[in-house]
């Protein structure tokens, strides 16, 4: 089985995070996507130290999806630097093959 990994991203209060979520997995590129209530991110942009109110995406999937998802977002992420970020899961053994069979590339493309 391969291994179940989360995709950390961040988007823009205003962004259509519902119709990306949904995208990611009906393509079976992630078998679950979590949108986080909203936050508000301090970060250092171009020398400056930005405020931005952002939702935390949480993209439930396998380490053969990563490139995949990656790809998927390039062409959608509003940021010209996206946080993408990939976190190894230690999951429960029925909850790993659910994600591995919802993400399987089989599935199809996005």
């Amino acid at each position: 089985m391969d291994e179940i990994v989360l995709i950390l991203t961040t988007v823009p209060e205003g962004f259509d995070s519902e119709t990306l979520a949904r995208d990611l997995v009906e393509a079976s590129l992630a078998a679950c996507v979590s949108i986080l209530p909203p936050q508000v991110s301090t970060y250092r942009w171009q020398g400056a130290v930005e405020t931005a109110q952002e939702r935390q995406l949480v993209v439930k999937t396998t380490s053969a999806r990563v490139s995949a998802v990656r790809q998927a977002l390039e062409g959608r992420h509003p940021y010209e630097v996206p946080e993408f970020l990939v976190v190894r899961a230690d999951a429960d053994e029925a909850y790993g093959r659910w994600v591995a069979t919802a993400a399987a590339p089989e599935r199809g493309p996005l």
